[in-house]
């Protein structure tokens, strides 16, 4: 017979709770229960993306899993618990813990206690409404989603037949109300989908081709998007209400209806979308209809806002949540409506401030000046002529011509004054450019260089001016374009596009080197006359004006500059500024190169670039070689003097020169031909600018200049790398070799490196993602 010891402690342990302690857990329970639906109210987790539904299933939710998580097993509340620690933070880490401090309470008795265990879920179902944005979204999800079910499942199977009583029809009803609205969604869905797929498909065309300047047929896709969309959104409109109320399924429905009621809203106004996208009603004619540009800037106005709205609402409607062939679909809708969003707002602000260009208030003044990039200077090259426009009531007409020798003459040395830029009066000034106006462009920076050229031109006996125009001869090839072929006294044929470059860099200083007056006068007669027909042609729609010019204005061969803040951020965002920026953080240069000997050498120089960089993945850390080679191809042909001679007692033929290279980083090193030389070292623009000596590059010769820089790049947002080309007359040479230490790149060859190799005919822009 054996005794077993039963102490009041052990039988208190042992014996089943009476009905009334019973009673109170159950009605504690149900306390914590509402409390923590009460507190759920207020947590931030988005369900269905609908305020109040969502304020209403959270509430119901963490209620339901308080209620049947408190009859789940103790390890239940254990496991739950450690799979939301994972990816909690903030609050929902602290109630989580919390949760667990509960749980790990509740061992001191033998029977679990159902109270303490309703405090336990209702604190992790709170935690878990809390989740914030997390790097790894749909571990938060899943983990969220594995420990509701799992204190769901558990409870339920551990409850007494009354409490399950209790749950089953709203727990059972939850589910049949999911199955009924996914199966709606479902069958609206493909029901649908050939309108949807027809009408976004139509639309994206239509989009398309209005940034062709197709207005037919964006005429046609828009009446076709209108048509389809217009059925697909009665169609799922009868599953909306019920698939609103369902998680994750609200999303895919509100994405699907985002999508077709913004590509209603974009067909709605497809007639102001079509009339600001034909500019062929805004055409230059002798004269800029302004009365024209006072109808078209409301219509601009308003399709930009409604291509703002639309990629707006696309961007909130593509969550992470989305299925991936409705993710792809918005992603390329909302990639398309974000190109023509940049396309109208660009309409929109040049309808707005073009009656103020063309001088619809007061008469504007422009000066152009003619840079020949035979003879280098750091904007592009020497000022050889100028001229004077006048932009009246629409109406454009040349005012003023001249060399650039009659300004200088206007002032006596030291006359003229200078107050700014003030980088550019602390590096330069020391070189008189208020008395040598045909070298005001030394400045790489076009913004800077036209600013001075606004101060010295009416000191110089000019208008003061509302802007600047610098033009160099594959500029003004571009603009022969538009006007055709212009008749220049002096020349045997015509000017033309295709002959432009090579008779006003190389040919004119042989055929009239005998005639250097006369050479001259050919120069400003050549800008006077291409002006003069420009002002009076009819010049192609806006669409047409930007394919010609585009590619001279990216090359930095036509650069404007206004000293209107508003005007100058158009002619930035167009391109057209030439100024010299890198973006905070990013890697680049620019090489300015200055001709040192006074002659027209440079026609005849090549420059090529090598740029090896090497990037540290984890730190941003950057070394790079910078390699520039000048190859001087001068012809072995007789030249006059002027062309092949120096003021630096050099032998003819020889390209004498300096550099100054601007970049972000700190230079190591530096060698010329392999022995090794120092540079000078200043700052402008907020860039480290890094200067040669005089250098001599020999007949058919070349001459090498190697540095070493270190510095560091923001890889948040991946490696940058901007290279922005000198208006040379032969295009630098480009190559560009990216490779990375603690990492690599993604995108790159076998050998784990990411090569680029241009004609450096625009700024080069260059992006990598560097993977840890």
């Amino acid at each position: 017979m054996t005794i077993v010891d039963a102490s009041p402690e052990t039988e208190d342990r042992d014996r089943p709770d009476p009905p009334s302690r019973r009673a109170a857990r159950n009605r504690i329970t149900q306390i914590v229960a509402i409390a923590a639906a009460t507190a759920a109210v207020f947590a931030p987790a988005t369900l269905t993306g609908s305020s109040v539904v969502d304020a209403v299933e959270r509430a119901l939710l963490a209620a339901a899993v308080t209620f049947i998580g408190a009859h789940a097993h103790r390890w239940t509340w254990f496991v739950a618990g450690i799979i939301l620690v994972v990816p909690a933070s903030g609050v929902a880490l602290a109630l989580v813990l919390a949760g667990l401090v509960v749980a790990v309470a509740t061992t001191r008795t033998r029977r679990r206690p159902k109270d303490l265990g309703s405090v336990a879920a209702a604190l992790f179902v709170n935690g878990a409404l809390w989740f914030g944005p997390h790097r790894i979204e749909w571990l938060a999800l899943a983990c969220a989603l594995a420990a509701c079910l799992l204190l769901v499942v558990d409870g339920y199977g551990s409850m007494r037949r009354r409490h399950r009583r209790m749950v089953r029809i709203p727990l059972f009803g939850t589910v049949a109300l999911i199955v009924l609205a996914t199966g709606i969604a479902a069958v609206t869905g493909l029901l649908a989908s050939n309108d949807l797929v027809d009408g976004t498909k139509s639309a994206r065309t239509a989009l398309a081709s209005v940034q062709d300047g197709d207005a037919d047929v964006a005429r046609d896709q828009l009446e076709r998007a209108r048509t389809h969309l217009d059925r697909a959104g009665g169609k799922i409109r009868l599953a909306n209400l019920p698939a609103r109320l369902v998680p994750g399924l609200a999303q895919q429905m509100d994405a699907v209806d985002v999508a077709v009621s913004e590509g209603r809203h974009i067909a709605a106004a497809a007639d102001d979308l079509l009339a600001s996208a034909d500019y062929d009603q805004l055409r230059y004619k002798g004269r800029l209809d302004l009365s024209q540009v006072d109808v078209l800037q409301p219509q601009a106005a308003n399709v930009h806002q409604v291509m703002t709205t639309a990629q707006s609402r696309l961007d909130q409607a593509a969550e992470p949540w989305l299925a991936g062939p409705l993710r792809t679909r918005i992603e390329e809708f909302r990639g398309e409506v974000a190109d023509v969003s940049d396309d109208t707002d660009l309409a929109a602000e040049l309808l707005d401030l073009a009656p103020t260009l063309f001088g619809a208030d007061q008469t504007r003044h422009y000066l152009i000046i003619f840079m020949t990039n035979a003879e280098l200077r750091g904007a592009g090259g020497f000022i050889g002529s100028y001229a004077e426009l006048e932009a009246t009531d629409g109406s454009v007409e040349l005012t003023r011509s001249g060399s650039i020798k009659d300004l200088v003459d206007q002032r006596k040395p030291g006359e003229r004054t200078l107050d700014g830029p003030a980088d550019y009066v602390r590096r330069y000034g020391r070189l008189k450019p208020w008395d040598f106006l045909q070298d005001v462009t030394i400045s790489p920076d076009f913004p800077s260089d036209a600013d001075v050229m606004a101060q010295l031109y009416p000191q110089s006996g000019g208008h003061k001016v509302d802007g600047v125009i610098g033009i160099d001869p594959s500029g003004l090839a571009s603009l022969l374009k538009l006007t055709g072929p212009v008749d220049v006294e002096g020349l045997d044929e015509p000017l033309t596009a295709d002959n432009a470059v090579h008779i006003l860099t190389k040919r004119q200083y042989l055929d009239f080197s005998k005639d250097e007056d006369s050479r001259k006068e050919l120069l400003e007669a050549a800008t006077r006359e291409t002006f003069k027909k420009l002002t009076k042609a009819s010049l192609p729609a806006p669409r047409k004006l930007g394919d010609v010019l585009g590619p001279a204005v990216r090359g930095r061969h036509i650069q404007v500059w206004s000293p209107t803040a508003r005007e100058q951020a158009l002619f930035e965002r167009v391109h057209a500024d030439g100024a010299i920026a890198i973006a905070e953080g990013s890697d680049g240069f620019t090489i300015a190169e200055q001709n040192l000997g006074n002659n027209k050498i440079d026609a005849y120089l090549q420059r090529s670039t090598a740029y090896d960089v090497t990037v540290d993945a984890a730190t941003g850390k950057l070394t790079a070689n910078l390699q520039i080679v000048l190859d001087n191809k001068i012809p072995d042909i007789p030249f006059p003097p002027y062309v092949v001679s120096n003021s630096r007692a050099a032998p003819q033929g020889t390209n004498v020169t300096t550099l100054a290279i601007y970049s972000p980083h700190r230079l190591v090193s530096a060698m010329v031909d392999g022995q090794e030389v120092t540079l000078g070292e200043d700052t402008e623009l907020g860039l480290n600018v890094y200067e040669t000596g005089v250098i001599r590059v020999p007949p058919r010769g070349q001459v090498t200049l190697e540095l070493e820089l270190e510095g560091a790049v923001d890889l948040r947002r991946g490696y940058h790398l901007e290279i922005i080309p000198q208006p040379m007359v032969n295009a630098e040479q480009v190559s560009t070799t990216l490779r990375a230490t603690k990492g690599k790149i993604q995108g790159a060859d076998a050998d784990g490196l990411l090569t680029r190799n241009v004609t450096l005919e625009e700024t080069l822009h260059l992006a990598a993602r560097l993977l840890r």
